[in-house]
């Protein structure tokens, strides 16, 4: 396999899910908190919860890479929010 194809291998990928109400307001208003997009929140926190329960770790990127960042902007360790 060559270079180039391992490479677009790797970019991001997009998907699109439905939330109730109330999920997507606290989503709104966290992402709003945290200075972030909601779909950076997203990628951060289904990432995080993967990371936190054990998923193999050879699939999963160290940092985001659709901006770079792993952390929260203020690099502040969060406490999990039910929805």
């Amino acid at each position: 396999m060559n270079d180039r194809l391992r490479i677009l291998q790797r970019q991001p990928r997009r998907i699109s899910i439905t939330l109730s109400y109330h999920v997507h307001e606290a989503l709104l208003q966290r992402s709003e908190e945290e200075g972030r997009s909601m779909s950076n929140l997203c990628a951060f926190l289904l990432e995080d919860a993967l990371r936190h329960n054990g998923q193999p770790m050879t699939t999963l990127p160290a940092m985001n890479l659709m901006n770079g960042v792993h952390s929260s902007p203020d690099n502040r360790v969060r406490q999990r929010t039910p929805f």
